[in-house]
Parts: C-alpha cells; sequence; structure tokens
C-alpha cells in the first residue's frame, strides 16, 4: 500500500521545509556579520597599547579579552604547573604554567609560557629560570575545567582549579606570553620553549554553510514545480 499525501498537504510541507532553509541561511549570514564585527572589536584590543598588571586590574573582565600585557615579571617558578598532551607543528609535546605575582604574597595571575616538544621539559625550564624579569603576552579570559591527571600534569589551564595547589589567591584571567603571529608562522628554530599567539580569527565558514542552505531551498523548489507541474497543465487543459 502506497502513502499518497493530498496535493495541499503536500504544498504545505514543501513551503514550510523551503522557508526553514531559507531562514537557516540568513541565520548563517547573520552569524557571519557577528564573527566579522567581533574579529574587528577583537583586533582593536590587540592593537591597542599594552596594559600593566595594575591596569588590567582596573578594567572590566570583558574588555580584557585579546588585550596585550607587558610589564615586569616576579615568577613563581617553583610552582609551575605542566599542560600535557599538547600538540603543536605536528609534533606531541606540553606547555608550562608558572604564576606570576602581582605581590609578595599574592595574587597571582597564570602564565602560559610556551609549548615545548616530550622530553624539553628541563631544557625549557632551565631557559625561562634565565630570562629577563618581565612578560609580554596576550591575556584571555577563555578559560576551560582542567584536572590534575596521574602523572601530575593538568588537562586545561584552569585557574580556580589551579588555584587550590598555590597558597596565594589567583585571577580568573590568564596570559599567554609570547608576541603576535601569522598562524602559519612556523616556530624559531631551538628557541624553546616556543611563546607566540595568534589574532583571533573567523574560522567557521559561515558563507558556505548559507550557500548550502540556500542551495537545498532552490533544490526544493526545483523539485517542487517538477511535481506540480503536470498537475497544473492538466488542470489547464481541462479548463
Amino acid at each position: 500500500m502506497t502513502l499518497r499525501l493530498p496535493p495541499l498537504v503536500l504544498v504545505f510541507l514543501l513551503v514550510a521545509a523551503t522557508a526553514l532553509l531559507i531562514a537557516l541561511g540568513i541565520w548563517q549570514l547573520q552569524r557571519n556579520n557577528w564573527k566579522n564585527s567581533l574579529l574587528d572589536e577583537r583586533d582593536q584590543r590587540t592593537s591597542a597599547a599594552p596594559l600593566s598588571f595594575a591596569a588590567a586590574q582596573t578594567v572590566d573582565l570583558e574588555l580584557l579579552d585579546y588585550r596585550r600585557i607587558a610589564d615586569n615579571a616576579l615568577w613563581d617558578h617553583d610552582r609551575s604547573f605542566i599542560l600535557a598532551n599538547r600538540a603543536r607543528f605536528g609534533t606531541k609535546g606540553e606547555e608550562i604554567v608558572t604564576p606570576l605575582l602581582l605581590a609578595p604574597d599574592g595574587p597571582a595571575v597564570l602564565v602560559n609560557r610556551g609549548w615545548y616538544p616530550e622530553g624539553k621539559r628541563e631544557v625549557a625550564r632551565e631557559r625561562l629560570s634565565t630570562r629577563p624579569a618581565v612578560i609580554e603576552g596576550l591575556i584571555s579570559i577563555d578559560t576551560r575545567p582542567g584536572k590534575q591527571v596521574d602523572s601530575g600534569a593538568w588537562t586545561a589551564l584552569d585557574p580556580e582549579a589551579m588555584s587550590a595547589e598555590l597558597p596565594y589567591t589567583v585571577l580568573s584571567w590568564v596570559v599567554v606570553e609570547g608576541q603576535l603571529v601569522s598562524a602559519k608562522s612556523p616556530p624559531d628554530s631551538g628557541v624553546l620553549p616556543v611563546q607566540r599567539y595568534v589574532a583571533f580569527r573567523n574560522t567557521t565558514p559561515h558563507i558556505e554553510y548559507a550557500m548550502t542552505w540556500f542551495g537545498l531551498a532552490i533544490s526544493l523548489i526545483a523539485i517542487a514545480v517538477l511535481r506540480f507541474k503536470p498537475l497544473l497543465n492538466k488542470h489547464h487543459k481541462e479548463q
């Protein structure tokens, strides 16, 4: 037994489906416009003059994201954390996170001091301990939940969780140490840890998604025309 929908019901379903596909395409275009506005806003923040830590603590948290920072540093090297399973440049490695004290007794900001290949942890630690007590980097408020694994390393840079391991308070935002580079720039050969950050970029192909939804809507309209054209021709002949 073949189920055949009444023509009016079929027309309603085709119109509803076409409207939904067009709405999804428009939504993707709106998302693209929003992402581009966010891109411009964050580029402006990154290109602004670097903040000091004192100035950064007076800025609203949302406005701190993607601001650069440059200041003197009081590192607590002995309480550094390790972020495990960090693949960079096609190589498995780690990242080292060190508390930077804003006063001798805290508070502190957690700083991602860079990436190094597996097996080079002590080389990275040694080089960091001999570098000048200054910092340049990018502020980030985008932190993710992390936990400590059996090896003692951590799965993510999580100020709230890591603060339980420290004798002073920790601010909710973090810093990625380094300078702005192109996303495709290769690392400096032999310089460990690799310290860098890239500007915010819209990596979601919203325009392509929109074209896909619009293309499906056009295809559905074409199918509807082919489906109902014989019926319309028949109706005209009967008249």
